[in-house]
């Protein structure tokens, strides 16, 4: 009775995270639906919305590709050279990632005037999403079964050929992994290709959203973005379904021993540093520069109280992700037609652009008068924006408790209820940190969510960020891009430490 109870109320929790998470969904549906149909029809099929499709399609085409590349190449080498301060090197490699996208565009700009269009979202883009196949680049290397590769050289394999026919075969799922979210990403971006120019869904949309009161053009390009990424979602389940990692009865070798030819060192030494160049030192200096140079003029008052907001509210959708997420993670230990509805859902949910989610909550705050343009709805934005984070994590970690300690709990008469919170929670709240540390961090980043959904007179580092580049204000705006990107750097730095086993990153996505 009392396990038909527990599995009552864990049921009864999924529907409400899946309910609220549906809420996006529902509403994009229902307002388009609601347009006329010639009016539909016009917009699908104008010549405007095929420029707008075929640029978003070739902008995620060209980062996907250059960023897997280059986030290959980097695992590989982080992995199998050998090289001075290695952990630092890998640790730096990834702090790219707190930087949002806008503010690499804001650096650049900075510096070039003329720095726009295609090519230059590409660029930008590919600095910021790289670390997401280098993480699951690194991750997957960890757990390649070096045994083959030995057999591989016994065979006499060169190093290409057994790259290609042994090592790759084993870490492509985790690089597909990498490069769905990258897609994702890129399909998301909105600071980016609107300080760039960059004709793409999000910039449209935004564009109509503010210069119409009908908001059902902006729903119908919501759901042609929508279906983008679930036909790419779904490429990429087919991919990973279709592959049958080969695996050895006894793993003879579970690590390699790192390289260190010369010929090998130094090309992977420059282009580590042509890296962290482009994509942390000269940003990085570029804002510490701008803000020396406007420190007279920097309301630290105001900016103290901005950095506060920030953390506050992206805490609070931290914690209602948590909340949201638990009960969704424990049920994706189980190999039911529920948890594999449930995944896909929020998959579908985490691939929505921030100003998707804004134009879905902005209906349903304004049906609910006390939640209009609150805090709460903020947050709660960021929780369902970024909950398939929080349940990633929670399923990692429960996935890594050994069954053994649970079947113990169990023959001493504690219940599935109380061996949970004594045993399983503990044993994977590492892991579910990481979760929440993570969503911390892109909530922080979130800007057209939070431009949309935050009450009058609440400021965030992005949106303040926001309004000074916007008007080409870059050294007003200089001390809040800075601040943020140092904030941002410690849930970072606390997921992918030096210290930290490496086999245990690829935790950000």
């Amino acid at each position: 009775m009392k396990r038909s109870r527990l599995s009552f109320l864990l049921l009864a929790a999924v529907l409400i995270s899946l309910a609220f998470a549906a809420i996006p969904i529902i509403y994009l549906f229902t307002r388009a639906v609601s347009s006329e149909q010639t009016t539909l029809s016009n917009l699908i099929f104008r010549g405007k919305t095929l420029e707008i499709f075929l640029t978003t399609i070739s902008l995620t085409a060209a980062v996907v590709t250059l960023a897997t590349i280059l986030g290959v190449g980097l695992g590989w080498i982080l992995y199998n050279v050998r090289l001075p301060k290695s952990n630092l090197l890998r640790a730096l490699t990834v702090l790219p990632i707190a930087i949002p996208s806008y503010v690499f565009t804001y650096t650049w700009i900075a510096v070039f005037p003329g720095f726009s269009g295609f090519w230059a979202a590409t660029f930008v883009l590919v600095l910021s999403t790289t670390p997401y196949v280098l993480l699951a680049s690194l991750a997957s290397l960890w757990r390649v079964d070096w045994s083959q590769y030995e057999v591989a050289r016994t065979l006499g394999l060169n190093s290409w050929q057994t790259f290609f026919k042994v090592t790759f075969p084993q870490i492509r799922n985790s690089i597909a992994a990498g490069a769905l979210l990258v897609a994702l990403y890129t399909l998301s971006d909105f600071g980016a290709v609107s300080l760039l120019g960059v004709d793409t869904f999000t910039r449209a949309i935004s564009n109509i959203y503010r210069g119409s009161f009908d908001r059902s053009a902006a729903a119908v390009l919501a759901l042609i973005l929508v279906l983008i990424s679930l036909i790419i979602i779904s490429s990429e389940n087919r991919t990973r379904m279709s592959i049958k990692l080969p695996r050895s009865a006894n793993r003879l070798n579970t690590v390699t021993e790192p390289m260190s030819k010369k010929s090998l060192t130094i090309p992977a030494l420059l282009l580590i540093a042509s890296y962290l160049a482009l994509g942390l030192f000269i940003p990085m200096g570029i804002l510490i520069n701008r803000f020396f140079s406007s420190a007279a003029s920097i309301n630290i008052s105001n900016l103290f109280i901005t950095g506060l907001s920030t953390v506050s509210v992206a805490l609070l959708g931290a914690l209602i992700a948590l909340c949201l997420g638990l009960p969704l993670g424990i049920l994706l230990q189980q190999d039911s037609k529920l948890a594999k509805f449930s995944e896909r859902s929020l998959l579908v949910v985490h691939a929505l652009p921030g100003i998707v989610m804004g134009l879905a909550l902005v209906s349903f705050g304004s049906k609910v008068s006390w939640l209009y343009q609150t805090l709460l709805l903020l947050a709660f934005s960021y929780a369902l924006l970024f909950m398939a984070k929080s349940v990633g994590s929670i399923r990692t970690g429960l996935a890594r408790v050994p069954k053994n300690l649970t079947e113990v709990s169990s023959t001493l008469g504690v219940n599935r209820a109380q061996t949970f919170w004594r045993v399983d929670f503990p044993l994977a709240a590492p892991s579910i940190l990481s979760g929440v540390l993570l969503i911390f961090l892109s909530a922080m980043k979130e800007l057209p969510a939070t431009l949309m959904l935050r009450p009058t007179g609440f400021e965030t580092l992005a949106t303040q960020m926001w309004r000074y580049t916007s008007i080409s204000q870059f050294s007003e705006a200089a001390p809040y891009a800075l601040l943020l990107v140092v904030i941002a750097a410690i849930p970072t730095f606390l997921i992918n430490r030096p210290d930290k086993n490496t086999s245990n990153e690829g935790e950000i996505s």
